[in-house]
Order: structure tokens, then sequence, then C-alpha cells
């Protein structure tokens, strides 16, 4: 392998990820004898990821936040629109542009000690890698010096494993791991949701740091709306497999549009996040199974309409990168997607 490579520099950069239309199945497994049907998970997301942003991906757990992040590594196969990276299409799952993708990509996982093999040390478990991409014994020790620095670390934590250590230390290795390999793009999936507070404040100054210092594009999945004003800087609001509202962050968190984006600011418990009214939503979400009709959050809409109930809402661009797909600010009642 050659230096350049077995150092663990990046094998591609990233610019700009386009999601176009993109629709993931699964199969429905629940009755015989309909066993070969299948249900979309997620359906039409259209979504742009540009170089150093930090998008966030805001909406309860169930929405399909975690697939339509795995299918963009090809860890679930998409079934329906497509992808194009730095304007190279993606022809399907796991092609050359596929990979060039997954290789300036990483991913850091909610549970860190799920994440990390309980049988090795910290220092194995952030070098594996390395070790997989042939790096040699004296790079590895350098890089893990630096990496350990650079994410807080104490050197005699390193030959612990993840069961001796904290949550928070735990998850440090992770985004260490994560690192290793110098990615450009960092997929971070509830990264702060097993911590303590204390452990979550301190992580998320870490992660700010090292998106500077490395010059990351985060594409970050969450139900804090708190982080996410803190540290984004757009949002995309994905309601039962689709998104339903995208903005720059400050206008969303200064003036969000759809119904259901209200009532998760609204669930918000830090100070702050929301100055509106308290909006409670009733009902649990329909399943991905059978989908209602039209605009799928209408049964539990405040401000339901009748058309709600028979149309999918058109998107409706608001004015500066704000768009949002709800019957309330469509143009024309009863124009069609």
């Amino acid at each position: 392998m050659g230096s350049g490579q077995g150092e663990g520099k990046m094998a591609s950069t990233f610019s700009t990820l386009h999601i176009n239309r993109l629709t993931v199945k699964f199969k429905d497994r629940t009755g015989l004898p309909f066993g070969n049907r299948t249900f979309s998970v997620v359906r039409d997301i259209n979504l742009e990821i540009t170089a150093n942003q930090t998008v966030c991906l805001l909406g309860e757990s169930g929405s399909g936040k975690t697939t339509l992040a795995w299918s963009l590594l090809g860890l679930h196969p998409f079934h329906g629109g497509g992808m194009a990276f730095n304007g190279q299409p993606i022809e399907q799952p796991g092609d050359k542009v596929h990979q060039k993708l997954r290789s300036c990509s990483q991913m850091i996982f909610q549970n860190p000690a799920a994440s990390l093999d309980p049988y090795f040390s910290l220092k194995r478990s952030i070098t594996e890698p390395l070790i997989a991409r042939g790096v040699t014994k004296r790079a590895r020790a350098e890089r893990l010096r630096e990496l350990a620095d650079q994410t807080g670390i104490a050197s005699e934590l390193l030959e612990r494993r993840p069961s001796e250590v904290s949550g928070g230390q735990s998850q440090r290795a992770c985004i260490a791991r994560a690192l290793s390999t110098r990615p450009a793009f960092l997929i971070l999936d509830e990264p702060l949701t097993a911590l303590d507070a204390i452990a979550q404040r301190q992580l998320v100054e870490l992660l700010r740091k090292l998106k500077e210092n490395y010059r990351l594009t985060y594409f970050l999945i969450t139900h804090d709306m708190a982080l996410a004003r803190r540290i984004g800087t757009h949002v995309a609001v994905m309601y039962l497999g689709r998104i339903v509202e995208t903005a720059p962050s400050e206008a969303f968190f200064a003036n969000p549009f759809h119904p259901y984006a209200k009532a998760l600011l609204s669930s918000a418990l830090t100070p702050g996040v929301w100055e509106g009214p308290r909006i409670v939503l009733t009902g649990e979400a329909p399943s991905v199974r059978r989908p209602p009709a039209g605009c799928t959050f209408h049964p539990r809409c405040p401000w339901k309409m009748p058309i709600c109930q028979k149309l999918p809402p058109v998107k409706t661009d608001m004015g500066g990168g704000h768009r949002v797909a709800c019957h309330l600010y469509a143009k024309r009642a009863g124009e069609e997607v």
C-alpha cells in the first residue's frame, strides 16, 4: 500500500452531496402469505449537503432518520431516486462514485458501549481502521497520540476496555476512531443521547472544535432541539419518511412553518428554544406500513383542513432557502406535487 494511504489520508474530498427523490423500502414480513410486499421507510427525499455545513435531521423516533443515513453509505440499499456526489451521479449503491463517498465518510453511533468491541482496549479500537489499511506500527502510534490529544482521552485510559471507562470517554474513543482515517464527512446518529448532561456539554464543544480543525461536514441526526440550534447551520425536519421542512438553522429557529416542526420545538425543555405556546400532539405517529392518504401528518395536525386528507402538500419556497411542505402555505390549494 502506498505511503499516502498508509498514513490514513483521505481518499476523496467532500464538496456536495445531492439527494434526489431517494426512496428506501423494506419487506413486510408481518403477515403471511403476503411476505413479499414492501413498504417505504424513506420516500422522495430531496436534500443537499455542502462542504463545511452541519445539517441537522430532526424528527421523532421511527421517522426514518437513521435509515436515510445508512442509505447514504450503502448500509441500506435505496430503491428509487438517487444521489450525486461532488457532481457525479451515483447510479446504484456501491458503484465507483458511491465508493468515493464512502471513502471520505465515517459514522458515529448513538451507543458508544455497543459501538466498541468489549474485548479491545480503547487504543486497539481507535487504531483498528489504520491496521486494516496497513499503516505501520510507528505511524499508528503517532496518529494515536495525536487523536488522543485532540479528543481529550488521557493516555492512561487508552489501555482500558470500554467497560472500564465512562460513557463520555467511550464516545471520545468512537470519535477518535472515526477521525483516524481523516474523513471529510461525518454522520452523527444521536451521538449524545446515551450520555449525562456534563459529558454532553463537553462533547458538543469537542465536536465544534474538531469541525473547525478538520474542516469537516456534519450530518447530525438528533431529536435534541437545543443541540441542533447550538451547532447546526441547516435543518431538515422529517416525518414518517418524508422531509417536511428545510431551512438555514437561524431562520428555522426564528420562525418554523410546518405544524410538526412547531410541535417539535415546543417540546424542547431547554429555555430559549421555543417562545410560543406549547403544542401537544395527540395520538401516535401512524405506521409507515400504512401511511395516511394526503398529508401524512393530518391525523395529528391541530390546523388540518379538508384538503389535507386528500392530497399531499406542495413544497413552497418561503424565501431565504426556507421550504415547507404544507397546505397552509401552498400558493394554490389543491395543487398537486
